[in-house]
């Protein structure tokens, strides 16, 4: 499980936290880690850019555009240089690769290869990003197909998960993906549900097989229901539980395609202060 993780990271301190939870999981679990900076070919071709042609002419612009493409180049180099450095210091095998392109095609060309993908909710621009997932992450969030760690802007160490089951077919995978992390790293476990008083019994019911799963695993786990809005009681719990890391199916009951994420997990996403671990199949 996890043995080949991929971070993508920009160099922004919130990467570098990101690039903390990898190196840390990649070690734990015996994996290793292929660090990847992708310069967004949009810097290089976007609008920005035309006007600056347009400004200072052809000839001009032509003489910029090598200058800004170095300095992108020294700014990867520094960047994977330090994160190769990080893993040796911790005996994790590392590669790591500078790519140009579309930030979304050139994830998933290097995700093929890899079993979880890593990057932090917000990029070097987070702080005028008022609280919102940064639009590079959640653009490669919803196009991976594999699953994805979520990491918040500080790093703690993991020994409690809180995972969210609502009995849908995504939350099995991802009650399935979770005990056996939970199994590998020794992890205190928490199942919670979250419903509508008047769906009690039901949600109850399904609690309970989420449980019994565990049983048959050979875990221990504990099991809270709660009441009210999915969104910000699954927030809440994590909170009041101490969990250090939250387990979530990519998708809910509202799925409506392939490439939007359920309401619950993007809000979750957004306002998790830990890391949050998208699961799908």
């Amino acid at each position: 499980m996890y043995k080949n993780i991929l971070l993508c990271t920009d160099g922004s301190p919130i990467a570098d936290v990101a690039a903390d939870y990898a190196i840390r999981l990649a070690k734990q679990l015996g994996g290793r880690v292929t660090a990847l900076y992708i310069t967004d070919v949009r810097m290089l071709e976007g609008p920005w850019l035309s006007d600056v042609s347009g400004a200072l002419g052809a000839g001009a612009y032509s003489a910029l555009l090598p200058q800004i493409e170095q300095i992108q180049r020294e700014k990867s180099d520094a960047i994977l240089k330090s994160v190769s450095s990080r893993c040796a210091a911790q005996g994790v095998a590392c590669k790591v690769a500078h790519e140009t392109g579309g930030l979304v095609r050139t994830m998933l060309g290097y995700e093929a290869d890899a079993d979880l993908l890593v990057l932090g909710q917000r990029g070097e621009h987070a702080k005028w990003s008022e609280g919102m997932l940064g639009s590079g992450v959640e653009r490669m969030v919803r196009a991976s197909f594999k699953p994805c760690l979520v990491t918040p802007d500080r790093f703690r160490p993991i020994q409690h998960m809180l995972l969210a089951y609502d009995g849908s077919a995504e939350s099995n995978k991802a009650l399935r993906a979770g005990l056996d992390l939970a199994a590998k790293l020794r992890l205190k476990m928490t199942i919670v549900t979250v419903c509508q008083r008047e769906n009690e019994d039901a949600a109850s019911k399904i609690l309970h097989e989420a449980q019994q799963q565990a049983t048959d695993s050979k875990l221990t786990v504990q099991v809270q229901l709660g009441h009210g809005n999915a969104e910000t009681e699954i927030l809440r719990l994590c909170e009041e539980t101490g969990a250090d890391l939250m387990v979530m199916g990519a998708y809910g009951h509202t799925r409506i395609r392939e490439l939007i994420l359920g309401s619950t997990t993007s809000h979750v996403l957004q306002k998790a202060r830990v890391p949050v671990l998208l699961v799908r199949g």
